[in-house]
C-alpha cells in the first residue's frame, strides 16, 4: 500500500445513518460531535457496531468522519435502471461513501456497488401473538392423539371383558350373580371407575384425568418458521428490505409463502397494531444473541407477544461502498483483524449494554418459553366450562332415559 493510502490526511468519509440499534445510532448529547451534512451542524454523535469499525479505521488511516442523516428510516433498494433510494441509493449516487446498518448480501446492489467482507450474521424473526390458555369441552381428549385414544379404548374394552369373565366365573354357583348382563355391567362400571379414579372396591393409585384437569393447556402459537406459514399469519415491518434478500428463484415453498403474507406499514401503525392485532412483527436476531428493531413495540404490548424460536431466514451483513472505492482492500483487511481479535462480540455486548435496555432484551428472549408459574388465579366460568358441558350432556341423557322409563312403565301398567 502506498504512503498516500496509509495516511489520508483528513480526507472526508461520509456515512449515511439513521437510528437503528445496535448497528448504528445517533446521540445529540454525548461527545465527540460530528458534522452532519443533512442538518449543516456539528452537534451529532454516532456509535454502533458497524459505525465503530469506520471510527477505528479513520483513527488508523487519518481520515475524517462526516454524517448524512437525511434518510431517517429505510435501508432502501436498487432499481434495474441503476437508480435507488434510501441508504443504498445514497451510496449508489455517491452522496455517501459508506452504507451500513445490517445491510444484507443483496445481489441487486452488488451489480452496481462494491461490498466489504462480512460484518456479522443476522437473522430475521418475529414477535408473534402469545398462545392463550385453551378452554374447550374437547380438553379432556387433548392428551392423546386419535390413534392412541383408539388404543386406550381397545384396552378398556379388553379390561371390561376380562372383569366380566372373572365376575362370571367367581359367582358361577350364585344364580343372582350368574347373569351375563350383571357381570358385564360390573366389568364396565369397574373399568370406568378405575379410569376416572373414583372410589371402587379395588385399590388404585392413579387416574387418567389427574394431569388433564390441573395442568394448563395452551393453544398452538405461530412461533416457528413452519407454524408461521401454517397459520398464514400476517407479519409486518417498516421496509421492503426485510424480504429483499429472499431469492424467489431458489427459495423453498415455505419462504415463498411467507413472502406473500408480508406487509409494509409505518412505525406508528405497527406500534398501534402490536397492542391489538393478531400479526407478527419483524425483529432482527444478531450474531451474539441481541435483538434489533424492537423499539417499535411498547413495553405493555410485549405481554401479548412472544419471540419465535427460530429464524425465518438469516444472512450475512456487509457494508456497501461506491464502485472502485480505493480503501476497500485496506478496510477488508481491517475487518478480518477485527473478527480475529474477538472485538465483534465485545462491541455488540458493550453497545447493547450502553444503549439498549437489558431488562427488555432479556424479557423478549425469555418469551420464547411459556411461563406456567402463574400462581393462584381466581377461577371463572371459562375454567370449568368443559366439565359443565359434559355434566349437562350427562344430565340430558339421564332425563331422556328417565322419560323413556316412565313411558315404558305407563305402557306396561295399561297392559
Amino acid at each position: 500500500m502506498t504512503d498516500k493510502m496509509r495516511n489520508l490526511h483528513g480526507r472526508e468519509v461520509v456515512i449515511g445513518i439513521f437510528d437503528y440499534k445496535p448497528f448504528m445510532l445517533l446521540d445529540y448529547e454525548k461527545q465527540p460531535f460530528f458534522y452532519d451534512r443533512s442538518e449543516n451542524t456539528t452537534e451529532v454523535t454516532i456509535d454502533g457496531t458497524d459505525i465503530r469499525l469506520m471510527l477505528i479505521f479513520c483513527e488508523l488511516y487519518n481520515c475524517t468522519i462526516q454524517v448524512d442523516t437525511s434518510e431517517t428510516a429505510d435501508w432502501g433498494d436498487v432499481f434495474p435502471n441503476a437508480s435507488g433510494y434510501g441508504l443504498v441509493g445514497m451510496v449508489l449516487d455517491r452522496r455517501n461513501d459508506y452504507g451500513i446498518g445490517g445491510m444484507y448480501l443483496w445481489y441487486e446492489a452488488y451489480e452496481f456497488m462494491d461490498m466489504t467482507y462480512f460484518l456479522g450474521r443476522s437473522g430475521v424473526t418475529c414477535l408473534v401473538p402469545a398462545p392463550n390458555r385453551l378452554i374447550s369441552w374437547t380438553l379432556l381428549l387433548r392428551p392423546f392423539q386419535a390413534v392412541l385414544w383408539m388404543s386406550v379404548m381397545f384396552c378398556l374394552l379388553l379390561e371390561s371383558i376380562a372383569l366380566c369373565m372373572t365376575r362370571r366365573w367367581e359367582h358361577s354357583s350364585n344364580y343372582h350373580f350368574n347373569s351375563w348382563i350383571g357381570s358385564l355391567r360390573f366389568g364396565c362400571i369397574s373399568t370406568l371407575k378405575l379410569f376416572v379414579n373414583q372410589s371402587t372396591s379395588y385399590v388404585t393409585s392413579s387416574g387418567g384425568l389427574a394431569a388433564i384437569l390441573t395442568l394448563p393447556t395452551l393453544e398452538e402459537a405461530a412461533d416457528s418458521r413452519q407454524r408461521l406459514f401454517d397459520h398464514k399469519l400476517i407479519w409486518t415491518g417498516t421496509s421492503q428490505a426485510w424480504i429483499t434478500t429472499i431469492d424467489e428463484r431458489s427459495a423453498d415453498p415455505v419462504l415463498l409463502g411467507l413472502m406473500e403474507h408480508y406487509r409494509v406499514f409505518d412505525a406508528a401503525l405497527i406500534s398501534a397494531f402490536s397492542h391489538t392485532e393478531q400479526m407478527g412483527f419483524v425483529v432482527e436476531r444478531m450474531q451474539f444473541g441481541h435483538l434489533g428493531n424492537t423499539e417499535l413495540i411498547a413495553n405493555d404490548a410485549l405481554e401479548r407477544l412472544k419471540l419465535m424460536v427460530d429464524d425465518i431466514y438469516f444472512a450475512f451483513t456487509v457494508a456497501f461502498v461506491p464502485r472502485l472505492w480505493p480503501h476497500l482492500n485496506a478496510y477488508n483487511d481491517f475487518i478480518l483483524a477485527w473478527h480475529s481479535s474477538g472485538l465483534d462480540k465485545f462491541w455488540e455486548w458493550k453497545i447493547a449494554a450502553e444503549y439498549m435496555n437489558a431488562h427488555r432484551q432479556n424479557r423478549i428472549v425469555a418469551s420464547q418459553k411459556p411461563n406456567l408459574d402463574i400462581g393462584p388465579v381466581k377461577l371463572g366460568i371459562d375454567n370449568i366450562i368443559g366439565l359443565i358441558l359434559l355434566w349437562c350432556f350427562g344430565m340430558i341423557c339421564s332425563l331422556l332415559t328417565f322419560a323413556v322409563e316412565l313411558w315404558r312403565g305407563r305402557d306396561t301398567s295399561v297392559l
